[in-house]
């Protein structure tokens, strides 16, 4: 399968860059310094952003249109404390813009099938919010993470009516750690323990999944350990 990932420099992205890869897929990436990212024979690197139109479409096309998109762009703050400001280079609706982008090159992509999108979101973003511990969730509504919520429910729902085949990956709170084994919860989240957390090696290892099988198309389920 070959694989465009958007987002590969980040501490997710590296992460889900190299699961695809000891798949043995093929991948694109856009990255602003190519000599950040480790030569692979399976990796091609295309200098550039995702916020221009014109390098989205020059990795969807180099080497071959892909199959599977995965983006895990999220905003950045100045630390991650949740109340932090949000990084000067990091614009309120940075992901709601990269997607309208991103769809703007698939629609002027010659695909020989729709590709399929699977895209980093979060727990607490669209129905899964309802569902989230009271401490969670008054955190991600006072903080400057409401900001990031706005943003992942717009992004959502550009996708969504895009008609384009997607997955939304909800993590629980992400740690550091190998992967473990992932527990898939209904889109809502309902039943989620409020302390839940996952690995962002187990993520990685999900989100690859869902780019080769079927079993999460159209849904977006949340994930814990």
């Amino acid at each position: 399968m070959h694989i465009f990932i958007s987002g590969a420099t980040g501490r997710n992205g590296r992460l889900i860059l190299a699961e695809a890869l000891s798949h043995n897929h093929t991948v694109t990436v856009l990255a602003r310094d190519p000599s950040s990212l480790t030569p692979h024979p399976n990796l091609t690197i295309i200098q550039g952003t995702p916020t221009s139109l014109q390098d989205v479409q020059t990795a969807l096309s180099t080497p071959s249109p892909p199959s599977a998109i995965l983006t895990t762009l999220n905003q950045r703050r100045v630390s991650d404390n949740p109340f932090s400001a949000l990084h000067p280079d990091t614009p309120p609706d940075l992901l709601t813009s990269t997607a309208r982008v991103l769809l703007s090159g698939i629609a002027n992509t010659a695909f020989s099938e729709t590709p399929k999108i699977i895209i980093n979101s979060l727990f607490g973003a669209r129905e899964s919010m309802d569902n989230m511990g009271w401490l969670f969730r008054s955190v991600l509504t006072h903080s400057t993470m409401k900001i990031a919520i706005k943003d992942h429910n717009n992004m959502d729902e550009l996708v969504r009516k895009s008609g384009i085949p997607f997955v939304f990956a909800r993590p629980a709170r992400l740690t550091e750690g190998p992967a473990e084994a992932v527990r898939v919860w209904p889109d809502d989240g309902q039943g989620v323990g409020w302390n839940a957390a996952i690995s962002r090696a187990s993520l990685a290892e999900w989100m690859v999944k869902a780019a080769e099988a079927s079993e999460w198309d159209g849904k977006s389920p949340v994930l814990t350990k």
